[in-house]
């Protein structure tokens, strides 16, 4: 059962039929558009292959790319007229919760070679790619779907369709335009290196400042990443469609690093200058939860569950040679039966990240959950070197300056880490900044783990990607709404730095 979904049709400017008009489509405009087709396995062939249409090919788009014709790009999207610079799309409403999975695809041709892909449709999964999506799948095994949606593109097609597995016969399959990757135009297929060489001005806008970052194309000029935040609010009029059953539903969307980030920032009201904020890698997925408004026309209910989840500890091992980066860690409820088994679990993984210092408040909570890391250090020393420390037990801990030194780690308690109810955001600049003073200090390659609440996590993620204070309240509320106990979060920046980078968040919770 699949289908195919695009956005109305309307004259294409390459074929020499005018300018056509900008398309906002209904929620349900596209329903009787869809053409029914089968499944095919993408082929095996690596490196070569076009597939391209074959509307495509008397357009001259013979080399998977696209080509400029009469002075427009032409491929086989440009009679879609989804290219535009408009403002996002509001959600669209919806009767009943619905649970997104979004996946990207595993690593590609050219991925490993370095190139800019964009939409085009040459590259196909490595080897290395297939094995990725394998891993997801495994991760995802116990997540139940009701659809599966995916982009057009080979490599996320053939990710979609080992991430989906066997065994879910009858269940709906969406091919759907929208879910494809950025529109880059004569960017795409140059290897990074060619891109500084040809075009070294917008190359570095694209680098630096990316929502600026512009393309002369023929007579038009596309600003690619303000095209995809309007793309990427359209996916989700096609992928919350039918979400109006009045019952809970699942869906797996399998797209690309682009796309699905400006769905996460689409989704969380996050403008386009957050691109690359929200880091997406090589099948990793991300979660998100929506619900329907609680008044009629009111805005629909959006919680994070991850982001950029990847199996076992890949999203959170330290880079080599990278400054130390910041691990958010919700803490566990002490008083529950298996809190401190899920504390030493927190611990154990966290064994493996480096950890150079441990930050925490005076909640018991929070000083419990980071004794179970302090414990576990001292009793498996990091490879960064042993624990020592003239505390004998948590008891012995007082509020203030350091009080757990070691050679290589050590155990400081931060009061800013903590805050009343609903005076996160305000306190989270003062915590930000300190957690940046202490990962400045620590060694390269290393971890600087802060245990907190979910508020408070939250918000320092907040703080931590730019978001401005009249965004803030509600990216928060998004945020802490399905953080579980022991959830792991990370945040990558440059050395010196005070705005980062979203690495993962509530990883291993998907």
């Amino acid at each position: 059962n699949m289908s195919t979904c695009a956005t109305p049709s309307s004259p294409c400017r390459c074929r020499g039929s005018g300018s056509p008009s900008p398309v906002l489509p209904s929620r349900h405009a596209h329903k009787n558009r869809r053409l029914t087709r089968t499944l095919r396995r993408p082929s095996s062939a690596r490196g070569v292959g076009l597939g391209t249409s074959a509307r495509a090919a008397r357009l001259g788009v013979m080399d998977g790319v696209g080509t400029i014709v009469d002075g427009s790009w032409c491929d086989e999207f440009a009679h879609l007229n989804d290219r535009l610079p408009h403002e996002p799309l509001a959600l669209p409403q919806i009767n009943s919760t619905c649970r997104v999975v979004l996946v990207r695809h595993g690593q590609s041709t050219w991925n490993a070679e370095g190139r800019m892909q964009g939409c085009s449709d040459i590259s196909v999964l490595t080897e290395k790619g297939q094995g990725q999506a394998a891993k997801t799948r495994d991760m995802l095994m116990n997540v139940k779907y009701d659809a599966l949606h995916h982009s057009p593109l080979k490599r996320a097609a053939e990710t979609a369709q080992i991430v989906w597995g066997d065994g879910r016969d009858g269940s709906p399959v969406h091919v759907h335009a929208s879910l494809r990757e950025i529109d880059l135009y004569t960017f795409q297929g140059l290897l990074k290196n060619e891109g500084v060489e040809k075009y070294p001005d917008e190359y570095a806008l694209w680098k630096d400042t990316p929502a600026d970052f512009a393309v002369d194309v023929g007579n038009s000029v596309h600003r690619p990443v303000v095209e995809l935040w309007y793309r990427g609010s359209l996916a989700w009029q096609h992928v919350l469609e039918d979400a109006d059953g009045g019952v809970a539903e699942s869906r797996l969307v399998v797209a690309h690093n682009a796309i699905n980030q400006a769905m996460i920032c689409t989704a969380l009201g996050l403008p386009p200058r957050f691109f690359r904020k929200v880091l997406q890698s090589n099948a990793a997925a991300s979660a998100l939860t929506f619900s329907p408004a609680s008044e009629e026309g009111g805005q629909v209910g959006v919680s994070v569950g991850a982001i950029n989840a990847t199996p076992g500890v890949r999203s959170l091992r330290p880079r080599s040679g990278a400054p130390a980066q910041v691990l958010l860690v919700r803490h566990v409820d002490v008083d529950s039966k298996d809190g401190y088994a899920e504390a030493s679990r927190v611990a154990v993984l966290l064994r493996k990240c480096s950890v150079s210092t441990v930050c925490a408040c005076t909640s018991r909570n929070t000083l419990t959950t980071a004794g179970a890391l302090v414990e576990e250090l001292r009793a498996k020393p990091p490879p960064i070197g042993s624990f020592v420390t003239s505390a004998e037990t948590l008891d012995d801990l007082e509020g203030g300056e350091s009080l757990l030194r070691t050679k290589s780690a050590r155990l400081l308690v931060m009061e800013n880490l903590a805050a009343p109810e609903g005076e996160a955001w305000q306190r989270s600049s003062e915590a930000w900044a300190a957690l940046c003073e202490e990962a400045d200090a620590a060694p390269i390659g290393s971890s600087l783990v802060a245990f907190a609440s979910a508020e408070v996590i939250a918000a320092i993620v907040c703080r931590a990607l730019g978001v401005e204070d009249s965004q803030a309240p509600a990216t928060i509320a998004s945020l802490q709404g399905d953080m579980p106990y022991g959830a792991l979060s990370c945040i990558l920046r440059p050395k010196g730095g005070t705005e980062g980078f979203l690495r993962c968040y509530n990883t291993g919770t998907v």
